[in-house]
């Protein structure tokens, strides 16, 4: 079995670029992995009335996908890499850029650096009530990121998470927790104060 991380990336209506990413342990090869990734979120994006691109705006895009390979310190050492072209398709006004949809993954475990998390584009506006995500688009969003899933886990692939340095409770660092189970979609929408932090400053 060999680690990968599998990265999904793509740009906001304010010419911002956003992605997310899943770590992977797989059989496959790293450019199989690629065709895996990118058919099962081209698949989820375009599900007929309920996939991903019914949440976004034509203006939040997905552009490329890419798997790399990883050592034992969970760095890089090759990678593969489609463009795509994916763009949403709700007719609403974009939301707040600096805001983004939670996607949380559990595993067997309790500590917090067993738990998986990824965050998604901000929705479009007729998504959300008060910073909360509707229903039938929270629903919409749980599908498709289950459909990912299954197509990755499909081969026995998993989803895993490490942390990078040794942690308080004693677990060492790059140990990996296996993520089980369904998506757990955040209603509320989550802050992007990082992607704030990319923003040039003006001033008057």
């Amino acid at each position: 079995m060999t680690d990968y991380v599998a990265i999904v990336r793509g740009v906001l209506p304010n010419g911002r670029s956003w992605s997310t990413a899943r770590h992977i342990t797989s059989n496959q090869s790293e450019s199989a992995l690629l065709t895996t990734w990118d058919n099962a979120w081209t698949s989820a994006w375009n599900l007929m009335t309920t996939g991903l691109a019914t949440v976004f705006t034509a203006a939040t895009t997905i552009t490329e996908f890419e798997v790399g390979t990883l050592n034992g310190s969970m760095r890089k050492v090759s990678k593969s890499i489609n463009t795509a072209s994916l763009a949403g398709t709700s007719a609403a006004v974009a939301g707040s850029q600096n805001t983004s949809i939670i996607v949380d993954w559990a595993s067997a475990g309790t500590l917090r650096n067993q738990r998986g998390r990824q965050k998604l584009p901000a929705p479009a506006q007729d998504q959300v009530s008060d910073g909360v995500l509707l229903s039938t688009p929270a629903t919409n969003i749980k599908t498709a990121m289950d459909s990912v899933a299954t197509a990755v886990r499909a081969d026995g692939s998993t989803y895993f998470v490490f942390p990078r340095y040794p942690t308080e409770t004693g677990v060492p660092a790059y140990t990996k927790t296996i993520l089980i189970g369904n998506a757990l979609i955040r209603n509320q929408l989550g802050t992007e104060t990082k992607r704030e932090r990319k923003v040039a400053k003006t001033y008057t």
